[in-house]
C-alpha cells in the first residue's frame, strides 16, 4: 500500500467502527460524516481524520505566518521581476 494512501469510511447509524463518545463530541462528528483513513507504513500507524466539508475552508490561512514580514502581493511582485 502506498505510504500516503487514504481510504474513506462512513460512520453508520450505530456508530460502527466504534468511535468513543468523547472523541465524537470533541471532533464534532455526526451520523453520516465521512472519515479519511491513512496507513503510515514507516511508523506502522493508522491515521483517521474527519473529512472536511470544504478542503478550501480547512486550508484557509495555512502558512499565514510565512507572510508576517512581507505582504503576499510584494512577494509575488518580486518573484515576477525575477522571471
Amino acid at each position: 500500500m502506498d505510504l500516503n494512501a487514504r481510504l474513506e469510511s462512513e460512520i453508520r447509524t450505530k456508530y460502527q467502527i466504534t468511535i468513543p463518545e468523547e472523541i465524537r463530541v470533541k471532533a464534532n462528528l455526526a451520523v453520516g460524516d465521512k472519515l479519511l483513513w491513512q496507513y503510515d507504513e514507516v511508523r506502522d500507524d493508522i491515521i483517521v481524520m474527519p473529512k472536511p466539508k470544504s478542503f478550501s475552508d480547512k486550508l484557509w490561512g495555512l502558512g499565514k505566518e510565512l507572510w508576517a514580514n512581507e505582504s503576499s502581493d510584494d512577494y509575488v511582485r518580486k518573484e515576477r521581476e525575477n522571471w
